[in-house]
């Protein structure tokens, strides 16, 4: 593993954390989040019967997912709690790069060996295999190993001579200080038993296996079902490396394999593999960390002896940046929920559509729509309608501290050179807009790297942005400044928020108002809020509850959801459905309760429309009641469509409405159905069809042809329809009812009966 320089985090505990909800699933829907440099393993913790994960990483502490599924079906869920005692006395002594679990004591659980900076460090599961407890021992069995493996070690166990106990086989890597070579696997074989282990150095458990590089990352596992084990090698590669035991269980031989795991991709940097059964189908599939995190899954498909390991991505998605990951969200596609736009650490673009809905998101990363932009070194891209035409336009800092602009063309981005060339804050600007003097254009605020560099520019109308050092009077701006504005508390004016290197963010409150902001630092709102290292906050009401959400993008390319507890929603909306009556869509909804509302527009797209204004509906101001809505889009063609309502506040502010969509069917034919009810008295239903607009006659008979009522007669638009005949005035009977239309023509009986 890559030894780099990392800042110390310490984790504080606010009383104001109730303010924010972290919701993992938001950005990692499979319920495993990740780091850098992943190093995944896999056991039940919990004696439930299926296998629970555990990751290393290049941060701090190893992390628990129990999985809460099945042994073929995994759920995983986050769990800090398993190793919080680890950690309890801070992080000097004690390593999350490499976790093992073995049962290392044979009192029948697994035990526990963190590999790393500081060797093989040991935790003896002193619980049960249904609640474990680490107890700490590392000073005891590893003595005589950890002086020879150096400071970047990977260990895994396996019985490699067959004589029931575990033998300790060590994978190098680069070490700080002298160690050896690195790339290389050592063996140390078990010449102590199953209960009281003693590890020897013994290179014949590992003759003819070479140095693979900078690290080696061992895996065992008996893929071909040959009754001995294989090794798998991870590397600081591309590419992983078989070696098929063709020995013996008791004396192995390693013979490379280069087509078993042939499938395996050659794009990603850096592999840590790992074995597990995960599909419950009785036969090892391969898992294994990569440098940004991601972890990949490949499914065993072969039957025994013929193993075929095949891609499947529905395990692990995490939503992630290749690094430097920033946020600015918009509706982007037009589509009722908000997209995401993130920048990365070598100026390539990050497109996360939105496939669910504005109260209930399904991110996913897009295909490269931006493939032509590239900002430069740590952009920081924002979705910014600055020519005002109704679509989004890009603006992106860089290392360079200037910034770069992309006007949308159609959905074609064209850089313009001359409209931001004025802006400069020297070097790694981070811009964030804002209508910060209520003049109705976007201003910009500028962060920089360099403390006390962040600049402020005021919009003059006509995108002319001109340095203003007077705004943002007692804000403290620091290096590496990340700055981004939102209505937080929904009282109608904008916020600042500071993003910094220590991963964590800080709060200016706006105890002004929306033309004339006055700036109260307020630490604990953000006091929960924290990542790793350079946090970069950015906001969008993701669940559709009225309240703005914090999202954080940070180095290691993550994204973290804070879903927004305390702010007041101005206005709950409890339904939002739609019918249709002939040609008519009726729309109906309803609030628990409102604040400051002046009311609804309704807007309306088609399938490749865009959103229009269609109507207004004015609210209640302010109430705690109950309160109901409607309105009715008239004679509405055939086609499928979608509706949203867009809710005013009487300061201007507005939020949306989750989308519906709805379709009014074309009828398939020419069409006259039977009266109900039928015999009837005094009144019946008469329901119709017309394929297309035209002259429609709907007319009553009695026996004798004698015309005695008309219900129809003119203009009709294509569609369905019902109307109702009132009979009170007839004699009891047979009469006849016919539509004609064109030179179409249906007749059907009917029967009053007094």
């Amino acid at each position: 593993m890559k030894n780099l320089f990392l800042f110390v985090l310490f984790l504080t505990v606010s009383s104001y954390a109730q303010n924010w909800q972290v919701i993992d699933s938001i950005f990692a829907p499979g319920g495993v989040t990740v780091q850098g440099f992943t190093a995944p393993v896999f056991g039940d913790l919990d004696n439930d019967g299926d296998f629970d994960l555990i990751l290393g990483n290049i941060e701090l502490e190893i992390e628990y997912f129990e999985n809460t599924g099945t042994n073929s079906s995994p759920v995983f869920e986050k769990d800090t709690s398993m190793f919080s005692s680890i950690y309890a006395g801070g992080y000097q002594y004690t390593n999350s790069y490499y976790p093992a679990l073995a049962d290392l004591d044979g009192d029948g659980d697994l035990d526990l060996t963190i590999g790393g900076y500081n060797g093989i460090l040991y935790y003896e599961n002193i619980g049960d295999p249904y609640t474990p407890v680490w107890a700490d021992v590392n000073t005891i069995l590893f003595n005589n190993v950890n002086p020879q493996i150096g400071t970047d070690a990977r260990q895994t166990f396996v019985d490699l001579d067959n004589d029931g106990d575990l033998d300790l086989i060590v994978g190098t890597g680069e070490s700080l200080v002298g160690g050896p070579t690195p790339g290389i696997c050592m063996g140390f074989r078990n010449i102590g038993s199953a209960q009281e282990p003693l590890f020897q150095l013994d290179d014949n458990l590992v003759t003819g296996i070479p140095d693979v590089g900078i690290n080696a990352y061992p895996s065992f596992a008996d893929p071909d079902d040959d009754g001995d084990y294989d090794l798998l090698l991870g590397r600081d590669g591309a590419a992983v490396y078989y070696y098929e035991n063709t020995g013996t269980p008791s004396v192995p031989v390693w013979t490379i394999n280069s087509t078993v795991f042939s499938t395996v991709e050659t794009s990603t940097y850096w592999k840590d593999p790992t074995f597990c059964d995960l599909d419950g189908d009785n036969d090892p599939d391969l898992i294994y960390g990569t440098s940004n995190g991601n972890l990949f899954f490949y499914e065993n498909n072969g039957p025994g002896s013929n193993p075929q390991f095949q891609y499947n991505p529905a395990y692990f998605k995490v939503i992630k940046a290749s690094g430097s990951s920033t946020v600015s969200f918009a509706d982007f596609d037009n589509d009722g929920d908000f997209d995401l736009l993130s920048g990365s650490t070598f100026g390539s673009l990050l497109y996360v559509k939105n496939n669910g809905t504005s109260a209930s998101p399904s991110l996913d990363t897009a295909s490269v729509i931006f493939s032509g932009i590239n900002p430069g070194f740590r952009c920081s891209p924002v979705f910014i309608d600055i020519d005002n035409d109704l679509d989004f336009d890009i603006v992106s800092g860089f290392s360079g501290g200037t910034l770069k602009l992309y006007i949308n063309n159609n959905g074609s981005f064209i850089e313009n050179t001359t409209m931001l060339s004025n802006i400069s804050v020297n070097y790694q600007s981070i811009p964030a807009f804002a209508d910060i003097d209520g003049d109705g254009d976007p201003d910009l605020l500028v962060g920089s790297e360099d403390a006390g560099n962040t600049k402020f520019y005021l919009n003059n109308g006509n995108n002319t942005f001109t340095q203003n050092t007077t705004f943002f009077t007692g804000v403290s701006f620091p290096g590496y400044c990340r700055p981004a504005f939102a209505d937080i508390d929904n009282d109608g004016d904008y916020d600042l928020f500071i993003g910094r290197s220590s991963g964590e963010v800080t709060y200016y409150e706006n105890t002004g108002d929306r033309f004339n902001p006055v700036w109260t630092l307020n630490n604990q709102l953000t006091s929960s809020v924290k990542v790793n290292q350079f946090a970069h906050p950015g906001f969008a009401d993701l669940d559709g509850d009225g309240r703005i959400d914090l999202i954080v993008g940070e180095y290691n390319g993550n994204f973290t959801f804070y879903k927004n507890l305390f702010a007041v929603v101005p206005v709950e909306l409890t339904g939002f459905s739609a019918s249709v009556s002939q040609s008519d869509v009726n729309l109906l909804w309803t609030t628990a309760t409102e604040t400051n509302n002046k009311g609804f527009e309704v807007e309306k797209k088609s399938d490749r429309g865009q959103w229009e204004k269609i109507g207004f509906v004015g609210g209640f101001g302010t109430t705690t009641e109950t309160k109901s809505y409607s309105f009715i889009d008239n004679n509405v063609k055939s086609g499928k469509y979608y509706y949203r309502l867009k809710q005013i506040d009487f300061d201007g502010t507005y939020t949306y409405s989750n989308t519906i969509e709805f379709e009014v069917a074309t009828p398939l034919k020419f069409a006259l159905e039977q009266n109900y009810p039928n015999p009837f008295n005094p009144s019946t239903t008469i329901k119709y069809s017309i394929p297309e607009d035209g002259n429609v006659i709907l007319r009553v008979y009695n026996s004798l042809g004698q015309r005695v009522a008309e219900l129809i007669n003119g203009f009709v638009k294509a569609g369905n329809y019902q109307v109702t005949f009132n009979a009170s005035e007839l004699a009891s009977g047979i009469y006849f009812y016919k539509i004609e239309e064109c030179s179409k023509t249906l007749v059907k009986k009917m029967i009053v009966l007094k």
